[in-house]
């Protein structure tokens, strides 16, 4: 911190420290510095790629309100493996299937299951939890998120919005095949994974040797680290660049950006609004102070644990070093399963930025039917 150059703001920060809302401060700043570039911002490109260039007749036809269950829920509950994205990040892509003909209950069944588990979130279970508890875990999130999809079809009957006609004009009556669509998608999933950090471990070289007192052999491994990511993504988007330039006219670049600020304006102000409420309620309930509650397998302690985590905010991948942490502290596996399905996959910004796209009833029912589902999961995993 270099606030001491800056005295007013240097006041400003130390008086902000004393008061009740720096725990939610805190957390804001926390996930502006961590989620917003690498997770939430390629989101929001990627649902307005969604809304604007995905053919919506494909989606309707495997996803749509009448397609196959057979076929519509397996897909969209394995369709968020590939994703690494926040519970707050999967709400634009959400927006952007459901506005493209998706039907409510293959959405629903998407938008539980993508936060809650994807291959990086798999591997990284599998290191602090086993094999057994990761096993677990996967089809656990398979089956209550197609469970979710099933009740919220059957609560909510009505159709999914519709997409506004002029953001459909890029889908029709254009040169490009089917397979540059797919490379076109393929490249944005790509630089969402390489800032989300699947890459990380490729891209830390030795640190270079340099004669400077002001450097440390750790900073220059940071600094070496930033700059060959920031190359990789740089390098990423140029290709992008060229896609859309080579691909796309312009009016439907036009279109996908705007499509994707019009998401962005309506969802990110709320998810702010959630964080900041998120940590001050993680600041008044400490955790570890009632790990007493949590020691057993019965009923109210994975109600509990559901709640707690349906309303608190983990990350997809922190969530299982928060998980793996109480168990420590004497959490019993059960309502540990129900917490690392339910935190990832939902959280109060979430279900805040939800309403805001889907309306009050749908959201509070998907949020009841998460910790009631992940709760009666978690204590059927804590019984085998």
């Amino acid at each position: 911190m270099y606030l001491h150059h800056f005295p007013l703001l240097s006041e400003l920060f130390g008086w902000l420290r004393t008061t009740w809302a720096w725990p939610g401060l805190e957390e804001v700043g926390r996930f502006l510095g961590t989620h917003l570039i690498s997770g939430m911002i390629p989101a929001f490109f990627i649902a307005g790629a969604i809304a604007v260039f995905l053919d919506k007749q494909r989606i309707t036809r495997l996803m749509g309100p009448q397609a196959p269950a057979w076929i519509a829920y397996p897909i969209a509950s394995f369709a968020g493996a590939i994703l690494t994205v926040c519970s707050c990040g999967v709400i634009p892509i959400f927006t952007g299937i459901l506005q493209q003909g998706a039907g409510i209950g293959p959405a629903f069944t998407f938008l539980f299951s993508s936060p809650a588990v994807n291959l990086i979130a798999l591997m990284y279970t599998s290191t602090y939890m086993g094999l057994g508890f990761t096993a677990a875990r996967f089809v656990a999130v398979i089956v209550v998120s197609i469970l979710i999809g099933l009740l919220m079809r059957l609560l909510f009957r009505e159709p999914p919005p519709e997409a506004a006609p002029a953001l459909l004009m890029a889908e029709e009556e254009n040169d490009r095949t089917d397979g540059q669509t797919l490379i076109f998608f393929l490249l944005l999933l790509l630089i969402m994974l390489t800032s989300t950090g699947i890459f990380d471990r490729y891209l830390r070289p030795d640190p270079v040797a340099i004669n400077s007192p002001m450097l440390t052999s750790g900073m220059i491994r940071a600094l070496d680290f930033l700059l060959s990511k920031l190359l990789l993504i740089f390098f990423e988007i140029t290709i992008l660049a060229g896609a859309l330039w080579k691909w796309f006219r312009p009016d439907e670049v036009k279109q996908w950006l705007k499509k994707s600020w019009s998401l962005f304006v309506m969802i990110f102000p709320t998810v702010l609004l959630g964080i900041f409420i998120s940590g001050l309620l993680a600041a008044l309930i400490p955790l570890t102070r009632y790990m007493s509650l949590f020691a057993d397998n019965s009923i109210e302690s994975n109600l509990i644990a559901g709640l707690i985590g349906s309303l608190m905010y983990f990350g997809t991948i922190v969530g299982v070093n928060i998980v793996s942490t109480l168990v420590h502290f004497g959490m019993h596996t059960g309502p540990a399963m129900t917490l690392i399905l339910s935190g990832p996959a939902v959280s109060l910004p979430s279900v805040l930025a939800l309403q805001a796209v889907v309306g009050r009833k749908k959201a509070f029912a998907f949020l009841l039917l998460v910790i009631l589902l992940t709760a009666a999961s978690g204590y059927i995993y804590g019984m085998i």
